[in-house]
């Protein structure tokens, strides 16, 4: 019999699709106007070109935002997983 490894997403927070549509990505000294999958309290997906390594630190910006110190916490196929320095208090509308 086969045994299947379950997996379990770790994330506690919700993640929110659509809420953000695009943020400037401050990398290696260029800006990169860059899609945002989703985002959190915590973090962030956003969908780019750059070749990050594992814990590079980045700047983001969100319109209508201070910038926002993130490190890379995983890459893969043009998207990249960036948690915040700070939590941050997302406005939503119910």
């Amino acid at each position: 019999m086969a045994t299947h490894a379950r997996y379990v997403d770790p994330r506690s927070e919700p993640r929110y699709q659509g809420l953000v549509e695009n943020a400037v990505l401050s990398f290696r000294g260029a800006e990169y106007l860059v899609p945002v999958i989703d985002i959190s309290s915590r973090g962030t997906q956003i969908e780019s070109d750059i070749a990050p390594r594992l814990g590079e630190s980045v700047l983001i910006r969100f319109d209508g935002c201070s910038p926002i110190y993130a490190f890379v916490r995983w890459s893969r196929d043009g998207r990249h997983g960036l948690n915040f320095g700070c939590e941050l208090i997302l406005g939503l509308a119910h």
